[in-house]
């Protein structure tokens, strides 16, 4: 690619082709997708590359799901927004990782009923979704020094605005993340004990990236003010990452930062009706505490079924819409954060990892094709 295209709008990429490094860069990733009115067709991925010189390069993806909206827009307005000029290294923007999931509101695809945040690390030779998660892995994230990948609640759940990080047993590792979610400024960090091999946070750690994710609102909602803030945080991580040149105010003090299970911390409806909810959030609870009630106005005069908690926390995601079957999740708690290593949060708050490195890329953690996952 030449420097006058480079510069243009509406670029065609391949799934091999090299990104640009300087200057804006605006146009599709082709995803080949051939289908009986499209023969030769493909699926379009949305990307904006803003270069200048030499730096770190940030990956931020949102519409991984597509019922989770405030991420496509923040992405979208910021970029908009950037200009090559204002930057020390690269952004690569991908505001709808999974168009044809997105165009439709849908958490997964449409055309293979996959989720893109379930099948990494994907297969070029599979499902349209699949090729999307292994360009991704193997093609962006490998460019990259750092990830944010913006989700929401979707249809079905409403988060408290927090950035998220998956735990991780070595301990420079989860503090480079924590260093990344602290950077953020979301009013809260949560720390998730999950499975993380088949979601973007395995993807990174394979391609020798440090990624983190940021769940902000939710229930087919898109609020001004949850944009807003995912809009001021992206820019946050720039400015920390020495990308964006002019420095954003550092926040006074670190969010709080808390932790979560999904067995115990999750509450699950094992009935079919209307929930209504006991709590919001932020309120704390123990457990036993009622979590709420499963009404069924079929039958008017049965006593609704009572919802009670399993462990004691802090409510931080709760269902959207009444309706609920079984194994529906209404509800989830977390809890502080406990220190697996004295004075780490400290260390991740002023942490300026990778600013201080003499290397410009992170080693690799594992190698890509390790079977043995981590936390």
């Amino acid at each position: 690619m030449n420097q006058e295209q480079s510069n243009t709008y509406e670029t065609l990429f391949g799934l091999a082709d090299p990104l640009p490094m300087q200057g804006k860069t605006a146009g599709y990733v082709k995803i080949p997708y051939s289908s009986d009115m499209s023969a030769y067709g493909f699926i379009p991925i949305p990307i904006v590359v803003i270069g200048n010189g030499s730096g770190p390069t940030a990956l931020l993806l949102a519409g991984s799901q597509g019922d989770e909206y405030e991420g496509q827009v923040a992405l979208s307005r910021l970029a908009r927004d950037l200009q090559p000029e204002q930057l020390r290294g690269r952004v690569i923007i991908i505001p709808m990782a999974n168009p044809p999931a997105a165009r439709e509101g849908l958490r997964n695809s449409p055309i293979d009923g996959l989720n893109l945040n379930r099948v990494y690390p994907g297969d070029v030779r599979g499902r349209p979704t699949s090729m999307i998660a292994s360009f991704i892995e193997r093609h962006l994230m490998t460019e990259s020094d750092i990830v944010v990948d913006l989700h929401s609640g979707g249809r079905s759940l409403r988060f408290a605005p927090c950035a998220t990080v998956v735990d991780h047993v070595d301990h420079r590792e989860r503090s480079r993340r924590l260093a990344l979610a602290y950077a953020f400024g979301a009013p809260m960090v949560l720390i998730s004990k999950g499975f993380e091999e088949r979601n973007s946070s395995g993807a990174a750690m394979r391609s020798g990236a440090v990624r983190i994710g940021v769940e902000t609102g939710g229930g087919e909602g898109l609020e001004k003010g949850l944009v807003d803030l995912t809009y001021k945080g992206l820019v946050n991580v720039l400015s920390w990452a020495g990308i964006l040149t002019e420095p954003a105010p550092r926040l006074r003090k670190p969010a709080p930062v808390m932790e979560y299970a999904q067995v115990q911390d999750y509450v699950y409806s094992l009935a079919k009706g209307l929930f209504e909810a006991a709590v919001d959030f932020g309120d704390v609870v123990n457990r036993g505490d009622l979590a709420g009630y499963i009404h069924d106005p079929l039958y008017p005069m049965r006593p609704p079924v009572e919802v009670r908690f399993s462990a004691a926390g802090k409510v931080v995601c709760r269902r959207a819409p009444g309706p609920t079957d079984i194994g529906d999740c209404l509800l989830h708690l977390a809890h502080d954060y406990e220190e697996q290593v004295a004075g780490e949060l400290d260390l991740a708050w002023t942490s300026t990892w990778l600013s201080d490195r003499s290397s410009k890329r992170k080693p690799r953690i594992r190698k890509p094709d390790s079977k043995k996952d981590t936390p």
